[in-house]
């Protein structure tokens, strides 16, 4: 931990201490410690900071001992402790004077991986919405981005779940403290993500309970670590729009995918594309194509891919970013015989190179 960790913390949980005058001060005392030694004159010299809360340090007790307290609950649990000043700070948000001046980690994910994007929509995730989510999280294991979502009922518990079927890595910004996990029903998957490459993240401490405020916070973190939000379903008013609106403001990429006219779950969808704060996402290639991901299939499907003969090489091909393609096409495309294709994609089926899907269609695995 940083040596001046502590201050740091107790100064987080000064009152009326913001993200953007946590900074200043510590810019303009150099280090939180000499905060809290300076005199109240000395502290009404910073921007920002008004009289009433420069003599709010004459009384730094609660601030201190909730220091200690969440050092001590850090070290217990193997939770990280993240400063806004730190190099270790998720760079995407560092760019941000908005951002939370301490977040709290636990898990295993790179925050600052190359490629990322959150998957957000509504609670009351329909059956297509769910075929949504595949469709856009199942190809994207070949560039192994970071999902980032809220872990709450709906579409956002299904992205997370469907990333760790699929062996993505996945992180869930709470609005409440490692000891509030909420909903509590999504504790284990929670587990599961820090331990299976992904991660839990929060700007609250371990107390700190779900209140209602805490979600739109909530929201801003997950728009500030993507390049990409996606909006899966939502209705016109739905949380994920907050979360929209905070990524379009703060000159990150949005998307959507569309829905059928009159239908409440995807108007909000719809709204976003129409005036044109929303590229429109419909699989896995328009998240690639959108954020210019480069590269090819790799691990354990690049392994896969190396003793293949020419004739399952182009089936392969032709299979490449796309979210399943029926037999047809590849009968036209290919110019086999159908009983070879046929054999063909029963021998890609058995290497594990592919997978059939309803309605005669295949996809890469």
């Amino acid at each position: 931990m940083h040596p001046d960790i502590h201050s740091r913390l107790a100064l987080s949980r000064m009152p009326n201490i913001g993200p953007k005058l946590f900074r200043n001060l510590i810019h303009h005392f150099t280090s939180a410690e000499e905060v809290f030694q300076a005199r109240t004159q000395e502290l009404c010299e910073v921007e920002g900071i008004a009289e009433k809360t420069a003599a709010s340090f004459k009384d730094t007790d609660k601030a201190l001992r909730e220091a200690d307290a969440i050092i001590s609950h850090a070290e217990r649990h193997n939770i990280r402790l993240l400063c806004c000043l730190d190099e270790d700070f998720p760079s995407r948000m560092q760019r941000h004077t908005g951002a939370a001046p301490i977040l709290y980690y636990y898990g295993e994910a790179d925050l600052n991986n190359p490629r990322t994007a959150a998957v957000v929509g509504t609670r009351e995730m329909s059956s297509n919405g769910a075929r949504q989510v595949e469709r856009i999280l199942d190809p994207l294991t070949d560039f192994s981005p970071l999902i980032v979502s809220g872990l709450a009922y709906g579409v956002d518990i299904y992205a997370h779940r469907r990333c760790l079927q699929a062996g993505l890595p996945t992180l869930a910004v709470m609005g409440s403290g490692f000891d509030r996990i909420y909903p509590q029903a999504h504790a284990k998957t929670a587990l599961r993500m820090a331990e299976n490459g992904g991660g839990v993240l929060t700007a609250y401490p371990f107390w700190a309970k779900p209140e209602k405020d805490h979600f739109p916070a909530r929201n801003r973190v997950v728009a500030m670590l993507s390049d990409l939000t996606i909006v899966v379903e939502s209705t016109a008013r739905g949380g994920s729009m907050i979360t929209a609106r905070m990524a379009y403001e703060l000159g990150h990429k949005v998307g959507a995918c569309p829905g059928r006219g009159g239908d409440p779950l995807t108007e909000g969808c719809n709204n976003l594309i129409k005036t044109g704060r929303a590229h429109l996402i419909e699989s896995a290639s328009d998240v690639v194509d959108l954020l210019g991901w480069k590269g090819h299939a790799t691990g354990r499907q690049q392994r896969l891919f190396e003793n293949l003969e020419p004739a399952e090489q182009a089936l392969v091909d032709h299979l490449r970013d796309r979210d399943g393609v029926e037999i047809n096409e590849l009968h036209l495309a290919l110019k086999q015989p159908p009983a070879h294709l046929a054999s063909l994609l029963l021998m890609l089926e058995m290497k594990g190179v592919i997978t059939a899907l309803p309605g005669h269609r295949y996809r890469l695995c």
